[in-house]
């Protein structure tokens, strides 16, 4: 069970960063990002989000970091 959760969990950050690092690409290059996603995300939305999704990045990186380390013993 312990195995499971960890690949949940790292496999959750992964797909977090990846969000993060689009809404942040969303609040610097919005007219590019904004083009590619067909308008759905504005620079407003990616910003709301990139600001939200912080602790929840925090987190998991977090357990990750737990998971990983508690492997290693």
């Amino acid at each position: 069970m312990e195995k499971n959760a960890a690949k949940i969990i790292h496999w959750s950050l992964l797909f977090l960063l990846a969000v993060y690092v689009i809404t942040g690409l969303g609040i610097a290059h919005y007219q590019t990002v904004g083009f590619l996603t067909f308008g759905l995300l504005s620079k407003a939305l990616a910003f709301r989000l990139h600001a939200d999704l912080l602790y929840p990045f925090l987190a998991l990186l977090a357990l990750h970091l737990y998971c990983s380390l508690r492997r290693k013993k």
